[in-house]
């Protein structure tokens, strides 16, 4: 489902706004195709097809769907979509007063010639139902703000049981809905929390404390419903592969891998992490869709309109295949077999806004994956028709995908669209239609329908065998369900004989399910694949862990700590370094010491290993200090892992540290050295200590003494590099103020290199004592914008600094229009009546004016001869700092390589009005820390531990949960209104030049 905003296509939403002008001409329409009609519209490569399943009245507005036990088909109709009220159509408000009139379908094949016959309303009255999964005869409904239960009980395919089971997801954003339910491996339902959010309660459990869903996806134990949350927060779709794999996509990121799951992190909430999903495919800002159907009518008239225009060139017609990603909806990893192999673990997604379908190859890459596209110059699936709208797939029983197009003339959010376009479209023109069709392979038979629904006991068991993962995956919850004891044994030789992998996974899992899951089991699994393909032993490792809190035998014990030993796989290491965290402290040591000497370059794996060190930071990082032959840590580890001892201020470990470092003849190198105390010393910042406050000990003060007048030393010396120059700049933050102070005033000169720079005014900043506000103003108007406004931040940061901001500001050192409106917008609601008095005097009268008016006046831009060399320069002033483009600029808002093949009408709407519609994952938070900070920036990563800011000039700030007093979005878009205050008509005109290449 297409979820476009300002900032997620130049600034969210470039995607379907046109000029604000009167709509004169009629917007011409384009019928839909009849289903037969529809067939002939598609183009499908390597001879595939699509073949018609269902189409209306059997189905409509299909957005998820799955097959039970007896092979009937139950889907999601999102008949509601995208509403039902138009007086709630208004961005950021809730939309309580939509009718449910969504609904759960069930279809069945009667002739068993592999197309519907017989549609039965199933369950209706459902708000925005996006997500389905069985369970003991009945099935969980997604369906915010709630999840539900249904189940027929006399036989009619209706649902007589209507029970709601969790509430609390909230009603906001249509495409950015809780979504898609998933069986996991390990028997809980998983589900795309997407980024509306929430506090999600069990409706029969009032005593239970709700659980708060921000930048997560979640799961539940359909056993005891226990709600929780996981790693992922994403928008529609989500996908496993065969191993456990999770996968989801976000507008323009087709292929995301979850990395790092939710619950190792949870181990050490003093581990800060910046990101726990991976962009496994090229983001949509430089992957190229090919489309084959034309331009959606009002496209065109919009173009038009343009084109009549006098002095302006034709738009870059969408006709042609130099689009970009935009829509990424329903991923799914084909799991099947009656695809050719090499189909086998492909990802498959939809680009709604396109009317294709797109295929991506998985790559193994470390403990992540990279994702390369399948189809060279073409789509797997494209449709000349505009109204084929792919949302979502399904691994169906017949080892195909079967495709669920929803067929809407338009499926376009709501709050992008200006009224004068708008009042023209039917957005709800589709809702009596949707088809569900077959992507066969070449000479494709329809197999008999399953019914596994009356299988014996050793039919389910022999069924975790079956390649088709519609399969295993219906037997191993059947067996869970039912509890069959009787397949014990059966399982359990499965897990000994079996014939292939994925067998001896689903009966491992399936042991557990029933409660029955041995250590012997889990010891032949991990045994078994020492000299076979590692798949089998890295879930046998997660499985180990039952086992390892416990009292484990020294036989699994031994395969656990020599895991990655017989084979080099890197998978095999990165869960190796998750599941020693399960391992007692004492034997646990040294294990986890030799992984933090292994080549950890990547976020990922240093992550996984240091989530294993709960309880233990101290004594490794002691050990790391200690020489040992050969072995070198990487700078990198060294550091995080002494940001833990830091964060944690634990006397004991700091005296341990302490005591290292003195007793220690020599080190092997300065810069590990270094790196260690600048973690040690951050972490310690971070709990209000410091480093000459907690290393008290007489006999390490020299070791600090002598590596301070080495840091000072190194960071004026222009002959060092600039790497080592910046490190030892931020050691010096760990010193007395008085003592770094001249040397970090000095890099603050004209001819220092702004990186250098950068670190210097980072590191003053570090320092609670307003007497470092005189040096970062006075640095101001010699500095690099990037450093500029590294000084704004850093003098907003801290209340003792604001009024000498407020003073450079009334000097007119810094410009108003330094300052960022979201901080603006704070000071003249501040607490301190002085504080806002002034700001009001220097703010109020220089607040961006209504949109509408500034557009409006603006239109003459689109008129003026552009200069494209003029352009550039206006990006790199206005533009660079948060969004890049061929090679220029910063990653915090999207490339903007996307916007191409925009108009400039369009563009001009969404720079000069940034807030038309903010996508959840761009809007600007505030976060007060205890310490007496406020950073502000948009939130791009969340843990249990932490939450990662992300400001312009791509700089980040990760803080740590407990550091945090309160936060709160803004409500705005990180790109500032106002930009009218800086940038002419003729700068606008020479933007849009440049931003086009025209």
């Amino acid at each position: 489902m297409r979820c476009v905003s300002v900032i997620a296509m130049i600034l969210v939403g470039l995607s379907i706004v046109g000029r604000v002008t009167g709509a004169e001409e009629p917007l011409p329409r384009v019928r839909p195709l009849e289903p037969a009609e529809a067939v002939k519209s598609f183009r499908c490569q390597h001879g595939f097809e699509m073949q018609l399943l269902a189409a209306e009245p059997l189905v409509t507005d299909p957005v998820a769907m799955d097959y039970d036990e007896h092979g009937r088909a139950f889907v999601c109709e999102m008949t509601d979509y995208p509403y039902t009220d138009k007086t709630t159509d208004k961005p950021f408000v809730e939309r309580t007063t939509d009718l449910p009139i969504g609904c759960v379908r069930m279809l069945e094949d009667l002739d068993g010639d592999g197309r519907f016959d017989k549609s039965t309303m199933f369950a209706d009255g459902l708000s925005w139902p996006t997500g389905l999964a069985f369970w003991k005869g009945g099935v969980y409904v997604a369906a915010t703000p709630d999840i539900w239960y249904f189940q027929d009980t006399d036989g009619d395919g209706k649902a007589d049981v209507r029970r709601k089971v969790f509430s609390g997801f909230r009603k906001f954003n249509v495409q950015a809905v809780m979504n898609n339910l998933k069986w996991g491996l390990d028997g809980c339902i998983y589900g795309a929390g997407s980024s509306n959010g929430g506090s999600i309660a069990h409706a029969d459990r009032p005593d239970e404390k709700p659980v708060v869903l921000s930048r997560h996806d979640f799961r539940f134990d359909p056993r005891t419903e226990k709600f929780e949350l996981v790693s992922g927060g994403a928008r529609f779709g989500l996908a496993f592969d065969d191993w456990g794999n999770r996968f989801l996509c976000n507008i323009r990121n087709p292929v995301q891998h979850v990395v790092l799951p939710a619950d190792y992190l949870a181990r050490q909430p003093f581990l800060p992490v910046r990101a726990v999903l991976n962009d496994a495919a090229p983001a949509g800002d430089t992957l190229p869709v090919f489309r084959i159907s034309p331009s959606e009518a009002w496209r065109a008239v919009r173009a038009r309109r343009f084109v009549l225009e006098p002095g302006q060139t034709n738009p870059r017609s969408e006709t042609t295949p130099d689009g970009y990603f935009t829509s990424s909806s329903g991923i799914t990893i084909y799991r099947g077999s009656a695809y050719p192999p090499e189909l086998h673990g492909n990802a498959f997604v939809g680009e709604v806004a396109a009317n294709a379908i797109h295929r991506q190859r998985l790559i193994p890459d470390g403990p992540t994956f990279r994702a390369e596209r399948a189809d060279e110059n073409c789509e797997f699936v494209a449709s000349t028709d505009i109204w084929f709208r792919p949302v979502n797939f399904v691994n169906a029983p017949d080892g195909t995908l079967h495709v669920l197009d929803m067929y809407r003339e338009t499926i376009e959010h709501p709050w992008s669209i200006p009224d004068d376009i708008k009042a023209q479209l039917d957005l709800e023109s589709g809702r009596d239609r949707g088809r569900i069709y077959r992507l066969a392979p070449p000479g494709f038979t329809v197999p008999k329908p399953p019914r596994l629904g009356k299988a014996s006991v050793e039919e389910l068991v022999a069924t975790l065998e079956r390649p088709d993962s519609w399969w295993r995956e219906t037997a191993q919850r059947l067996l869970v369900q039912r509890q069959e004891l009787k397949a014990v044994p059966l399982l359990r030789r499965l897990v000994r004989e079996g014939r292939n992998d994925l067998g001896r996974i689903h009966a491992l899992w399936t042991l557990r399910g029933l409660g029955q899951l041995d250590e012997e089991s889990v010891t032949i699994a991990m045994d078994y694949a020492i000299q076979q393909p590692p798949r089998v032993r890295e879930q046998a490792a997660r499985l180990a862990e039952d086992f390892l809190v416990k009292e484990p035998s020294a036989r699994l014990m031994s395969l656990t700590i020599g895991l990655s030993l017989a084979q080099n796989n890197q998978r095999l290491v990165f869960q190796q370094a998750l599941t020693l965290g399960y391992v007692p402290a004492q034997r646990r040591l040294n294990e986890v010491t030799l992984h933090c000497y292994g080549d950890y370059d990547n976020e990922w794996s240093r992550a996984a290993i240091l989530s294993s060190t709960q309880g233990i930071e101290a004594e490794v990082l002691s050990a790391m200090l200690q020489p040992v032959d050969d072995l070198h840590p990487t700078p990198i580890m060294l550091r995080e892992l002494a940001f833990l001892v830091g964060a944690q201020n634990k006397p004991q470990g700091l005296d341990l540290i302490a005591k290292t470092m003195a007793t220690k003849q020599e080190w092997r190198t300065e810069l590990e050295l270094r790196s260690a105390l600048i973690g040690l010393g951050d972490g310690l910042k971070r709990s209000g200590s410091s480093l000459t406050k907690a290393l008290t000990r007489e006999d390490v003060r020299p070791v600090l003494a002598a590596t301070f007048a080495d840091a000072t030393k190194t960071a004026r010396e222009e002959a060092a590099s600039l790497e080592d120059r910046e490190a030892a700049a931020r050691l010096l933050g760990h010193a007395t103020l008085a003592d770094s102070m001249p040397v970090l005033v000095e890099l603050l000169r004209p001819e220092v290199p702004s990186v250098l720079k950068t670190a210097a005014v980072q590191t003053l900043a570090s320092f609670a004592d307003s007497s470092v506000s005189k040096p970062l103003v006075e640095a101001y108007r010699a500095a690099a914008p990037s450093v500029r406004a590294e000084i704004v931040h850093a003098l907003l940061a801290r209340p003792e600094r604001i009024g000498p901001l407020l003073d450079a500001v009334e000097q007119n050192i810094v410009p108003v229009a330094q300052v960022p409106l979201v901080r603006r917008n704070l000071l003249l609601k501040h607490a301190d009546v002085k504080v806002k008095d002034r700001a009001t005097k220097l703010f109020a009268h220089d607040l961006p004016g209504p949109r509408k008016a500034v557009i409006a006046e603006y239109q003459s831009a689109l008129s003026l001869v552009p200069d494209r060399t003029r352009g550039r320069a206006v990006f790199t002033r206005e533009c660079a700092t948060c969004h890049k483009l061929a090679g220029e600029g910063h990653d915090v808002g999207p490339n903007l390589e996307t916007i191409r093949n925009r108009t400039p009408d369009e563009l001009l709407v969404h720079i000069l009005d940034p807030n038309r519609e903010v996508a959840p994952n761009y809007l600007e938070y505030v976060v007060a820390l205890k310490d007496g900070r406020t950073l502000t920036g948009v939130i791009t990563a969340e843990t249990a531990g932490s939450v990662t800011l992300r400001r312009p000039q791509g700089q980040e700030d990760v803080v740590l949960r407990s550091q945090i007093d309160e936060i709160n979005s803004s409500g705005k878009s990180l790109m500032p209104e106002g930009v009218e205050k800086k940038v002419s008509p003729q700068d606008l005109a020479d933007l849009l030049a440049h931003l086009l290449k025209r």
